[in-house]
């Protein structure tokens, strides 16, 4: 049964008062935005290797106001450097813009350039970084390569309450390995699926939540009603509201925003 994720991975997270969230291939920010607004006392922190959008993320006077924290890092399952695709897409069009570009390339896209961008785990990024974080929430929208990603949270999967990732049902890039291989990395790495907006469709792609086993089985009642709230936000058309209001009446967007945030997480 499809859900809205989106509502599905803030309420959990919401509802364990994490301490930080990763954004992981932010693109403009925007979701991180989301996330401070829900957690004011969590350590938000942005990834985005693309250099035209994270040039574009630090000229942001709201990002840095809300103490969003910017790295140019490509997220993946080793340290080093990698070729990152860059998509020849109008970047100052947002809907242009919807973060294409990627570490692997898919049949069809028009490559502007490709450029070296460092890598690095994220386990090990928040051992260095933010060793004393103890709920983490992984949001990733990496284009295809959410796997690699997902190999790199060893270290810190104990601490991690929630994931939710982009994914898809086959291969759409050149080397991704699909949601029934996730389903099982993450079986082994003690998380269980706990609800997503993919169909029946072989070729579909969409999003999906992970929950640590062991938050799950705690969270008890608590994560039936989290998952009450997804589907009620999926069956009355939030998102397309969201980006409707956004768009025509963004005054009123950001008043029903927050009232979601307080009341509907």
């Amino acid at each position: 049964m499809k859900t809205n994720t989106k509502s599905l991975f803030i309420s959990i997270l919401k509802a364990q008062r994490s301490d930080c969230v990763c954004d992981i291939g932010s693109r403009d920010g925007d979701q991180s935005l989301l996330f401070r607004h829900l957690l004011p006392n969590a350590a938000v922190i942005a990834f985005e290797a693309n250099p035209i959008n994270f040039e574009m993320m630090q000229a942001n006077p709201n990002l840095k106001d809300n103490r969003i924290e910017l790295f140019p890092y490509a997220i993946s399952n080793q340290r080093g450097t990698a070729g990152f695709h860059i998509t020849d897409v109008d970047y100052a069009d947002s809907e242009a813009n919807r973060g294409t570009s990627s570490l692997l390339v898919a049949e069809g896209q028009k490559i502007k350039k490709t450029v070296d961008v460092e890598t690095v785990r994220i386990d090990e990024f928040i051992s260095s970084k933010n060793p004393s974080v103890e709920r983490i929430g992984l949001w990733i929208d990496v284009e295809g390569a959410e796997y690699a990603v997902l190999e790199g949270i060893g270290a810190i999967r104990d601490r991690i309450v929630a994931i939710s990732v982009e994914t898809t049902n086959e291969p759409r890039w050149e080397g991704q390995k699909p949601l029934r291989d996730l389903d099982r990395l993450m079986a082994g790495h003690g998380f269980v699926p706990c609800g997503s907006n993919f169909g029946g469709g072989p070729t579909e792609w969409g999003d999906v939540v992970f929950v640590q086993r062991r938050i799950a089985a705690k969270m008890g009642f608590g994560i039936s009603m989290c998952r009450f709230k997804a589907f009620a936000s999926y069956f009355l058309g939030a998102d397309q509201i969201a980006v409707l209001l956004k768009n025509r009446a963004p005054w009123l967007y950001r008043i029903l925003r927050h009232l979601y945030i307080k009341v509907g997480t």
